[in-house]
Order: C-alpha cells, then sequence, then structure tokens
C-alpha cells in the first residue's frame, strides 16, 4: 500500500459540485497533523480537461491557504487516477445537463411533469441506465486497481440505483451519500426551536426509505418525543391532510412545505426531503389536476434554468475565485464525504445519514423489500467502516410504498445491465407517477427516450434494429 493516503475525485471539473467536494477534502484532511501517519494526495479526474485545469489551479489555491498539507495531482485518465487509491469520491452526470433535456421534455409531452427529474420514475430510469456503465466502471477499476478495502463515495444521482447496481455487480464497499436530511433538520429546528447545529449530539433520530423519499420516524429532542409536537405545530396553523394552495392562505411561507405536511399528517412520520423529490414519488401531486405542481408549491425546474442560472452562476464563480475577484471561502460544507474520510482514516466515530445494502442477516425486517436493496438510513463510520443503525418498517402504507419502489428500483437496475427492454417497461409500468399517463404509451415513450441515449446505454434497451 502506498505511503500516501489517496483519495480521488471522479467528476472534479462539475461547476456544481467539483469546487465544494474538493474545498472540503483538502480542509478537512488539513486539520490532522497526523493522518496515521500519512500524507492526504487529492487526484482530481475527469474527461474535461479545459474545465478539470481550472480545478487543479483552485485546489492548489486552497492547498497553500491551509498549510500545503496536501498534495493535488489530476489526470484525465480513469485508471490512472484510481491505481492505489484509499477512497474514491464520484459526482458525475454522463451527457451533463444537455442529456437530462430529453429527461424532462419527453416525458412532459405525455403528461408526467418532472420537478427535478433524476431520481425516481421515468427520468431516473434513463438516468440510470446512462449513468450505470459509468459507474461501473469506476467501480470495477476500483475492485482491480484500488488499495484493499478501497471504499467509494458515490454523490451521483440516482443515488439508490446507482450505489445497488455497484454493490451487486461488485465486491468494493461502496456507500450513497445526500445531504437532504441536513434541509430538513434545518426547517424543523426552526419550528421546533432546537440547535440543528448540534444535532448529531443532541437529536434521537430515526430514519428509513429510498433516497428523496425518506422517512424520519423517531425524533427525540432532550429525551422527548418531538413528532407530536410537529403536528401540533402544523395543525395550529390550520394545515390539515388535504390541505392545498397554501400560497393563498395565511401561511404562504409554508408553500414550499406542503407535500412534506400532507404526508406527515397522513402517515406521522416526517418525510424530510424537499418537496420537489418527495412529490415524484406519488402520483396526485403533480399532474393536470394541481397546476402541474403547484397547488402544492412544487414547481418544475427547467433546463434552462439550470444551464442559465446553477451552471452559470457556478462557472462564474469559479472564474473569479482563480481571479482573485472573489475570497476563496475556506468554510467546510455539510457534505459528508470528508468527514467521513477522516473517521475512517483515524477511526473517530462519525455519525450520518447512508443508503447501504439492505440485508436482513443484520436482524432487519422489512417486509417487502428485496434483500440488497439500497435503502437510507442513520449510520455509525469508523476505522471499521459503516455500520448501518438498526430499523423498524415504515407504517404500513408507507412500507408497502417503499417494498414497491425498491422492486422498481432492483428491475431498473437488473434492466440497465442486462439490456432487457421489456423489465425496463414492466417497472416503468408500476411507477405511481406515470399512472398520470396512458398506460400502453409507456413503451413508446420509452423508446423515444432510449433513442435519444443510444450513445450511452446498453443496446438492448432500444427498440428494433441496433
Amino acid at each position: 500500500m502506498s505511503v500516501d493516503l489517496e483519495i480521488v475525485l471522479i467528476g472534479a471539473a462539475s461547476p456544481q459540485w467539483g469546487f465544494t467536494l474538493m474545498r472540503d477534502i483538502i480542509v478537512v484532511l488539513s486539520e490532522d497533523a497526523d493522518l496515521a501517519g500519512r500524507r492526504p494526495v487529492l487526484v482530481l479526474e475527469d474527461i474535461d480537461e479545459v474545465n478539470l485545469e481550472k480545478a487543479h489551479r483552485l485546489a492548489e489555491m486552497v492547498a497553500a491557504r491551509t498549510g500545503d498539507r496536501v498534495r493535488i495531482q489530476s489526470t484525465t485518465d480513469q485508471r490512472e487516477a484510481i491505481a492505489g487509491a484509499d477512497f474514491v469520491v464520484t459526482s458525475l452526470a454522463v451527457g451533463s445537463l444537455e442529456a437530462m433535456q430529453a429527461d424532462l421534455e419527453i416525458p412532459y409531452q405525455y403528461g408526467i411533469y418532472q420537478p427535478v427529474g433524476d431520481t425516481v420514475s421515468i427520468g431516473g430510469a434513463i438516468r440510470t441506465a446512462r449513468n450505470t456503465p459509468a459507474l461501473l466502471s469506476i467501480a470495477r477499476d476500483i475492485e482491480q486497481h484500488a488499495a484493499p478495502g478501497a471504499w467509494l463515495l458515490n454523490l451521483s444521482n440516482p443515488l439508490s440505483t446507482l450505489t445497488r447496481a455497484v454493490t451487486r455487480e461488485t465486491s468494493i464497499n461502496a456507500v450513497g451519500l445526500c445531504h437532504e436530511l441536513y434541509g430538513g433538520l434545518a426547517t424543523l429546528s426552526s419550528w421546533l426551536g432546537f440547535d440543528y447545529g448540534s444535532w448529531r449530539e443532541t437529536l434521537e433520530i430515526g430514519v428509513l426509505g429510498i433516497n428523496h423519499c425518506s422517512w424520519i420516524q423517531r425524533l427525540r429532542v432532550e429525551g422527548e418525543d418531538a413528532l407530536p409536537t410537529l403536528r401540533s405545530y402544523i395543525e395550529e396553523r390550520g394545515i390539515e391532510a388535504e390541505s392545498r394552495r397554501l400560497y393563498d392562505s395565511e401561511t404562504p411561507e409554508l408553500r414550499h412545505q406542503n407535500v412534506k405536511m400532507i404526508l406527515f399528517l397522513r402517515h406521522g412520520v416526517w418525510p424530510y426531503s424537499g418537496d420537489r423529490h418527495n412529490a415524484e414519488f406519488f402520483a396526485e401531486f403533480v399532474n393536470r389536476d394541481t397546476n402541474l405542481g403547484a397547488d402544492y408549491g412544487v414547481m418544475l425546474t427547467t433546463i434552462q434554468s439550470r444551464l442559465v442560472d446553477w451552471r452559470g452562476f457556478a462557472r462564474e464563480a469559479i472564474n473569479q475565485r482563480l481571479a482573485g475577484s472573489a475570497e476563496i471561502d475556506l468554510r467546510v460544507s455539510e457534505e459528508a464525504s470528508s468527514r467521513i474520510i477522516r473517521a475512517m482514516m483515524l477511526d473517530r466515530p462519525f455519525y450520518d445519514v447512508s443508503n447501504l445494502p439492505y440485508l436482513p442477516c443484520r436482524g432487519e425486517r422489512l417486509p417487502g423489500v428485496p434483500e440488497g436493496a439500497v435503502i437510507e438510513s442513520m449510520c455509525s463510520y469508523d476505522g471499521n467502516g459503516a455500520h448501518p443503525v438498526a430499523v423498524e418498517p415504515l407504517p404500513d402504507r408507507l412500507q408497502e410504498h417503499l417494498a414497491l419502489h425498491a422492486g422498481i428500483i432492483e428491475d431498473v437496475v437488473e434492466a440497465s445491465i442486462s439490456g432487457e427492454r421489456q423489465l425496463m417497461i414492466r417497472a416503468l409500468e408500476r411507477d405511481p407517477l406515470l399512472q398520470n399517463m396512458e398506460r400502453d404509451r409507456i413503451p413508446e415513450m420509452w423508446d423515444r427516450l432510449a433513442a435519444e441515449n443510444r450513445e450511452w446505454i446498453h443496446p438492448g434497451l432500444l427498440r428494433g434494429p441496433r
């Protein structure tokens, strides 16, 4: 094993995520004088040579401001980057935002409106098919060329399906990481009055679900059950299980929490992801009858706004940092990958949310959920790896909903790998959001999307001569 501690960031040229992830890794790993006697090396990898060079320069500027304790390398060669790696962090999207345009616009023509379109339903399925070959290529390079016991920390969406593809097809250590819980807890802290900054130390919390549709089952603040208090907070504002159009109510400030509050009042557990994500797992929230989701405060995010506002803003920020006209902020974000790396290297326990395979041999019993399905739950990390906290089933109707989506994900992963077009279509026919269209047109919609993605997906997923 190399004397160096090697961390690889794949997708380092991403304008939205590259700087945040590499800055966090450099700053966090610079805080400890001794990382088990090994000097950290951060290897930046991306196929975009121009923006990778910018990322490298930025990383060196961050390293210089933190004592040059982390060495920076960069390459466009994936296998070269992974050789000898201890940790590989992935944040990528094959085809980038341009490829995603069809994911949103073709389903729109069939009456399927996706606020996000990167996780579940038709958008998640085509994105899985597009990204799975890339993630499996990375995982197999880790299996063959990384250091023994190396970890893959995956931040790429669809998080559950891509992480599942890796854990199913390879023997490497892999976990999916997402930040949605943090925003959910920040909201609850303002409503319930607890200190968000110390939630890991002060809250007793239990979560279960699929990434972007996970539920807080247990929330105790200073030993007291906070879910009844949360229900009172909502009901005191006149919100009921069928409330909608909060933008016209006495509580317009809660309009973007509408979906979460309805689901909580119905089921008694809190869905902490943003409403734009949660709504895509159900049929009722975003359709023609709800003003394409606006009745529930759910907005459709277009590719145009993502390109101009999201990507454009991120590119501008990068250029300003490189030019010295904007400060390089050294504050570590809430993304967990850097802290997980430190926890594993220094055997310092770190508590966070994770996406790992469901293994009934641990004593858990989740009715209807296939063994190996990647579920979201709380987890403790230390020098021996990742240790998911035991979970209990959700309330019956939600447990059935969880099992439905877990089963669909299994088939979407299988179809993406094997190229079984009919299996993909059967999976989509069970999807709740697609109940808003004519069922017999699902194959036609899939075939149009597959044709748009022919250069990236398994040829078996295409209809007709290939």
